[in-house]
């Protein structure tokens, strides 16, 4: 293999660090000092002196119950102690009290709390360590996500889709005692889209909004979407679903991301027939990006990166199946770059349509960060769901990883999954269900160099693709 072929990421973190200013979506330059201006949610380490999470969707169930719920993940050896607060999107916000031991996690349900059509949460805790997730459940399936470590001022997603067999639901939700305004556009493969309903935008304070973009942007194969505060910060989730009427089935759950970055890793990937498999890219800046999409596949050479021109505030969509590029049948890792200084908004989407095979539809965000510690705070959480995770080392050295699970007290080393070697620009998939007799249980990957890890929560024979990248702890 070509070391000025492997795609050398390790950079990333540093650099976002070390950057004093990124381009957004109106041109102007913002500070990159606080955290909501990562484009990915991160958790403190132990010895922070507060968590705060904030959860943004849930689905309506048939009954109007409300069926979010989280699962909160305490990685530290200290118990932690805190209140989840419910925020329906009628009716006044209910808290609850949380105690979490050392090494223990608890799934939180909305529903044992408030009755509504949607819910959001805030999670608040007294220490670092801990990592919250979300998952919404309804009659079409099961979407997870992490959940945001800030709420931001701006919101991007690169993909969603309007067309004959989707449903699409923007989750805005305002923690914070002040209203805040926001204008909702869309990039799509006619052209943008900014509905007049979504202009100026109130979002009441400490409430959930539901905006319906299948009913304001019909019939759109792709629908990038950005959220720009007037006033005030939030939090923006995408629950997408599809009727199984064009062969697409499954919910997704997705947290939108509060930045666009220059890199977006990928651990897993393939396309074959049955499983498609795309790179969604969304710029919202006012410059053209020229992206690289490097792919590693597990075997065999590695092949020349695909070049594109995403326009400014612009979408556009790469198939795998359409590149040479991007060897089919053969796991691989990709990362999506800029390469002209402009930040981007990448997800990658998966489509199985075959009834002996995946079926069902995923499209996540990639990896803007890398780090040497990632937290999985939700296993499969269902009979049938397997549980694969993806261990990606992205730079040009070695690194070594271990994976640790919590079981309630005490860390859990999994006895298979210690000591574990990655070569440059290699990956790992882990059978976690093979390893693991006691799972479902949150996990800890720990290495001694930056990786970046990816899980699939996809049931085993039903439809539903679920992946979703963990959350690293800086």
């Amino acid at each position: 293999m070509n070391p000025r072929r492997i795609p050398i990421l390790v950079l990333v973190v540093a650099t976002l660090a070390a950057l004093a200013l990124v381009e957004v979506d109106d041109g102007a330059p913002r500070p990159l000092g606080d955290v909501a201006s990562i484009a990915m949610p991160t958790a403190g380490g132990a010895s922070a002196l507060s968590s705060a999470w904030f959860c943004a969707a849930s689905a309506t169930a048939p009954d109007g119950r409300a069926d979010l719920s989280v699962t909160v993940a305490n990685g530290t050896a200290s118990p932690r102690s805190g209140t989840v607060t419910w925020v329906p999107d009628e009716g006044n916000p209910v808290d609850r009290p949380v105690e979490l031991g050392p090494h223990q996690a608890l799934r939180l349900a909305a529903g044992d709390a408030v009755r509504a059509g949607g819910v959001s949460a805030i999670v608040e805790l007294d220490g670092g360590g801990v990592t919250v997730e979300h998952e919404a459940e309804s009659t079409r399936g099961r979407g997870l996500a992490p959940c945001a470590s800030a709420a931001s001022d701006r919101w991007y997603l690169a993909n969603g889709t309007t067309a004959r067999d989707a449903a699409q639901v923007l989750v805005l939700f305002n923690p914070f005692p002040d209203d805040a305004i926001v204008d909702v556009s869309f990039a799509t493969e006619q052209g943008r889209d900014e509905p007049d309903a979504l202009q100026g935008l109130p979002v009441r304070a400490r409430s959930t909004t539901r905006v319906n973009v299948s009913e304001l942007v019909r019939r759109r194969a792709v629908t990038a979407t950005a959220v720009v505060a007037r006033r005030g910060r939030l939090v923006v989730d995408r629950l997408q679903s599809f009727d199984g009427s064009e062969g697409r089935t499954g919910l997704s759950l997705a947290l939108a991301a509060p930045a666009p970055a220059e890199s977006w890793i990928f651990p897993a990937g393939l396309h074959q027939e049955g499983l498609t498999e795309r790179w969604r890219l969304f710029n919202p800046g006012d410059r053209d990006a020229v992206v690289i999409i490097e792919v590693v596949p597990d075997s065999g050479e590695v092949p020349i990166p695909v070049e594109r021109t995403v326009p400014a505030r612009s979408q556009l969509v790469v198939d795998a199946a359409e590149s040479s590029s991007v060897p089919g049948g053969t796991g691989h890792s990709s990362t999506v770059r800029s390469i002209n200084g402009v930040p981007v908004v990448a997800e990658r989407e998966l489509a199985g349509t075959s009834p002996s095979s995946r079926r069902g539809w995923s499209s996540m965000l990639g990896s803007p960060l890398v780090a040497e510690r990632w937290v999985l705070a939700t296993g499969p959480g269902a009979d049938g769901v397997a549980e694969r995770l993806v261990v990606h080392n992205p730079g040009a050295d070695p690194v070594r990883f271990s994976v640790t699970a919590l079981a309630s007290g005490a860390p859990l080393a999994v006895p298979s999954l210690q000591d574990l070697e990655l070569g440059p620009a290699q990956r790992r998939v882990l059978d976690i269900a093979a390893s693991l007799e006691r799972s479902p249980l949150p996990l800890v990957v720990e290495a001694d160099g930056p990786v970046v890890v990816e899980r699939d929560l996809s049931p085993a024979g039903a439809p539903g693709i679920s992946t979703l990248i963990g959350v690293p702890e800086v």
